[in-house]
């Protein structure tokens, strides 16, 4: 028979146990903070890297988009604005207050030609691809070095 040795300390489990007690029984209504929890796809399409953040609830004016040192970062705030003190909540999963999100962008864009679209509780940056042009081919004409003497 092997034996191991745990180290257990009972005081941490009732820490641990209380605080989830307390969150369950005493706050059920307390705004979640979802920093840095913002929903993203970025995909390329037709040159352009196009940048879709999920924003439910949340309403265009109540959204800051900021490029700085090549990095997009989009920040806002979701309020709760359906209970009152007075409403008795059973469950809250929907999380309210400051989000943001941050990404580094790729060197090649045109940062001066970015453009923001909110639809149906999205918000979409479209950011161009600077287009370097191929270099032409320069044909250079052969002289004759032969002297008609």
């Amino acid at each position: 028979m092997m034996r191991t040795l745990v180290n257990v300390n009972p005081l941490n489990e009732f820490r641990a146990m209380d605080e989830v007690l307390e969150r369950l029984f005493t706050h059920p209504a307390r705004p979640v903070s979802n920093v840095g929890g913002l929903p993203v796809d970025i995909i390329e399409r037709d040159n352009k890297l196009v940048i879709r953040a999920a924003v439910p609830g949340v309403a265009p004016e109540a959204i800051d988009i900021s490029v700085e040192n090549n990095v997009l970062t989009i920040r806002g705030e979701s309020k709760d604005e359906t209970s009152t003190e007075s409403d008795k909540v059973y469950r809250r999963e929907v999380s309210y207050g400051l989000f943001a999100r941050s990404i580094r962008l790729p060197e090649n864009m045109d940062l001066n030609a970015i453009d923001a679209e909110f639809k149906h509780g999205f918000v979409t940056i479209t950011i161009p691809r600077i287009v370097e042009e191929a270099p032409q081919p320069i044909k250079i004409p052969i002289r004759n070095g032969e002297s008609t003497n």
